[in-house]
């Protein structure tokens, strides 16, 4: 419909609002204009002759139509009640379908973690393909609401700011860092010589 008349997409707003609030939703059962006022939209064309009374001259009367709404509107709390109870359903329900995917991740204070790269995606000219994702190793310092962490580098610098959870990882040594670390424990003198 606006595909054909983009200069024209304000003028069909209004109706597009109102196809909207007056359509059924299967989530809370009702429209949601039955929700705000308390019953279906009326079209007075459409109105129910049973239901609401026309005197003489083919007119509505005030009183007649009040007392065709105040026979809707009986309903609206249990309406409004039965809404917020699905719709808190419909909450629980995709809550529980996301969490299935997500792996919490928790770190305590002095743990040694890997921390993504920033920008993420930044390839260096030098490494190319093969340019690394994590950086570290990192020390968690500080444990934040919200999942984050407060980091410290080995030479003691901390971070900027907090880092949130998703973007790092616990830290394992590398083949070469195990390595060096037996040497070092095996050969304490010859690592002592070796970095002096």
């Amino acid at each position: 419909m606006i595909n054909y008349n983009p200069r024209e997409s304000s003028d069909l707003l209004l109706d597009t609002l109102w196809a909207y609030r007056t359509s059924k939703m299967d989530v809370i059962g009702c429209t949601p204009y039955e929700l705000a006022y308390g019953h279906e939209a009326i079209i007075l064309a459409e109105a129910n002759v049973r239901t609401i009374r026309v005197n003489e001259q083919g007119n509505m009367t005030t009183k007649a139509y009040q007392e065709a709404m105040s026979i809707m509107n009986l309903d609206i709390g249990a309406k409004r009640e039965r809404a917020l109870i699905t719709l808190i359903n419909q909450k629980k329900l995709t809550t529980e379908s996301y969490n299935k995917r997500v792996r919490s991740k928790s770190f305590k204070v002095d743990d040694l973690v890997w921390k993504v790269r920033l920008p993420m995606g930044h390839k260096d000219h030098f490494y190319g393909k093969w340019t690394p994702q994590w950086e570290g190793p990192f020390r968690a310092v500080k444990v934040c609401s919200g999942n984050s962490y407060g980091l410290r580098d080995m030479n003691g610098n901390k971070t900027r700011t907090n880092i949130n959870g998703k973007f790092i990882k616990p830290y394992h040594p590398t083949i070469w860092e195990k390595y060096a670390q037996n040497i070092q424990k095996s050969f304490p003198e010859f690592w002592e010589n070796m970095h002096k």
